[in-house]
């Protein structure tokens, strides 16, 4: 069964470029997107769709990533699935709050494809080849 990634980014090239990545990294992936948090959180709580990473952009309509963290650090077997905010910003005050608010990790969005391949790639094998993840939640 491949790999469930859900990517929050309002910003359709952006989704476009990060599953173009994914497909030429070759990596098992099942890809599903949001165009905000509120769809996100939508999409997990209404439906048989349980991600077991969450990369997240911060900035977004309706609910930014800020918002959607602190809903997912607060909730039950939400809070374990692990969150990678790929943001364009790399101000120190971003950072720190996405660190406390629980992100796993924090990435700024590189400027070519080609990096952004290799990021992709970097992130699969990280958090499905290296570290030992907890079960998908069943419920939420």
């Amino acid at each position: 069964m491949p790999n469930r990634i859900l990517v929050v980014d309002d910003d359709l090239d952006d989704q476009l470029l990060i599953s173009d990545a994914f497909t030429h990294s070759g990596q098992p992936c099942e890809l599903a997107f949001a165009d905000n948090g509120k769809c996100a959180l939508d999409l997990m709580k209404n439906s048989e769709y349980k991600p077991e990473l969450i990369i997240l952009d911060l900035n977004m309509p309706v609910m930014n990533g800020f918002d959607v963290l602190k809903y997912l650090r607060t909730n039950g077997q939400l809070a374990r699935i692990p969150v990678v905010v790929f943001t364009t910003s790399s101000e120190t005050a971003s950072v720190e709050k996405s660190y406390d608010l629980g992100a796993n990790s924090y990435v700024v969005k590189p400027k070519t494809f080609p990096q952004l391949e290799t990021l992709v790639a970097d992130l699969f094998k990280y958090w499905f080849k290296t570290v030992k993840l907890s079960p998908p939640a069943t419920s939420f």
